[in-house]
């Protein structure tokens, strides 16, 4: 089969894409925890599968004692977070349905790897009207080494990419969508919804932040469209489901009533920020001092000395937490020994990825020229760069930033492969196609000078 009719035949149906998305995670996996471990690896292999030095040997205890109770007890012993710890609850459900190892929750995590893939390639195909492309833009969310780390291992990042990109692609859909019909509406701000509550299924606290930039959304969409209330009859209803939205996510931030901890950290409150702000601003210094002294002598450290006390230092930081945020490591961490078990391949494999995301940016610049008047464009740009931001505000450390952070960049890596496709002058479908949808999208709102 040439290359050509492949790419016609994998991309003719979704259900072939999931399904190449889902296979290949899978057969890593096995390989990962039945052959590279134990017999090409064995230094680095902890027992059952798992990689010495990982959160998933602290996450498969908390399983096994779990999947203990429940065959003890029943299960009204499970919980969704023993300890905090989501992917040990989950992993406890497949643990006492089946047997107490790793290997069971592979299919799982490569299931939750291919929606997660899925999700990407539905969100560039909506801006870029080209399967092809789209498929294109998706494989390295799919096929980087790093997410190995939650497909053949276990951990939360998985389910948090998935949410994230479900949580985009609903907020894409709610602004690209020119129908206007109350149906498409309402599975976009399903989407939304469905993507929150997969993030806060793992990370609560990460719910309450995409609700904060969501109302700063709505609130900018708000003024904006006082503008164009005679310019276009759907205003007034896109804008309610902004705010639907907001309201929504609010009420999944707070399913479970947060625990007030005290602040701690020194800080000096500015008068004309408001407090809601502020105490914002304050539990990022919170976090990011907590971090600190996890393990200060940590090679994956990054502006460890780095400390806030008000907003002014906070301010001050966000131009170089941008650098650090989007472009770290650096490739000056690339070649360095690790401190963790496997930590030398580690910062390989982040060179590589790095490397791809550094001949991308160009390409992004150029696809900004086709698409600056989309609305959708803009909310994708402005919560994957927030995020991106705020991880890299509260982590003075590689490790949970290049996790944490790795569904957004995605997307700004995918958004860059697209650009690339300017270059190539066989791509007319997409280039029509990324323009029309920018006349079409932006149609929605004036131009405000």
């Amino acid at each position: 089969m040439s290359r050509r009719s492949f790419l016609d035949w994998i991309t003719s149906t979704d259900w072939k894409i999931w399904l190449l998305f889902f296979m290949y995670p899978l057969i890593v996996g096995l390989l990962v925890q039945f052959v590279v471990l134990p017999h090409l690896f064995p230094s680095l292999h902890a027992g059952e599968g798992l990689m010495q030095g990982g959160d998933w040997l602290y996450f498969h205890r908390l399983a096994k004692d779990l999947a203990e109770r429940i065959r003890a007890d029943g299960w009204r012993a499970w919980e969704l977070r023993p300890k905090g710890q989501a992917p040990a609850g989950i992993a406890a459900v497949f643990y006492s349905l089946f047997v107490p190892k790793p290997w069971v929750l592979l299919p799982f995590n490569a299931c939750v790897h291919a929606f997660g893939g899925l999700a990407l390639f539905y969100l560039m195909r909506d801006i870029i009207k080209e399967a092809k492309i789209a498929f294109f833009s998706a494989l390295p969310f799919v096929f980087f080494p790093s997410a190995m780390n939650w497909y053949a291992q276990m951990h939360k990042d998985g389910i948090f990419a998935l949410g994230v990109l479900l949580f985009l692609l609903g907020w894409e859909r709610l602004f690209q969508d020119d129908t206007k019909r109350l149906q498409s509406l309402l599975l976009s701000l399903g989407l939304v919804l469905l993507g929150a509550l997969v993030v806060w299924v793992v990370r609560p606290y990460a719910v309450e932040i995409l609700w904060f930039l969501s109302l700063v959304l709505a609130l900018v969409c708000s003024v904006i469209g006082v503008f164009a209330w005679k310019k276009s009859k759907g205003c007034l209803m896109l804008l309610s489901f902004v705010w639907l939205a907001v309201f929504g996510l609010q009420s999944v931030a707070y399913l479970e009533k947060p625990l007030e901890k005290p602040f701690t950290h020194p800080w000096y409150y500015t008068r004309w920020i408001p407090d809601f702000v502020e105490n914002k601003l304050r539990g990022l210094a919170e976090v990011r001092e907590a971090y600190r002294f996890i393990d200060p002598d940590a090679m994956g450290n990054i502006d460890w000395d780095v400390t806030f006390h008000s907003a002014s230092d906070v301010i001050q930081y966000v131009p170089r937490a941008l650098i650090v945020g989007f472009l770290a490591p650096f490739p000056r961490h690339w070649f360095q020994e690790g401190t963790s078990p496997g930590g030398a391949l580690k910062r390989r494999i982040c060179g590589f990825e790095m490397s791809l995301f550094y001949l991308s940016l160009p390409f992004l610049l150029l696809l900004f020229r086709h698409l600056w008047k989309s609305t959708s464009f803009w909310a994708l740009l402005f919560f994957c760069l927030s995020m991106v931001l705020i991880y890299a505000l509260a982590f003075p450390n590689l490790g949970p930033l290049y996790r944490e952070r790795y569904a957004f960049l995605m997307v700004i890596l995918a958004l860059g492969i697209a650009g690339l496709c300017f270059w190539f002058p066989s791509c007319q479908t997409f280039r029509v196609g990324a323009r029309s949808s920018a006349g079409k999208d932006c149609s929605r709102w004036p131009t405000v000078v």
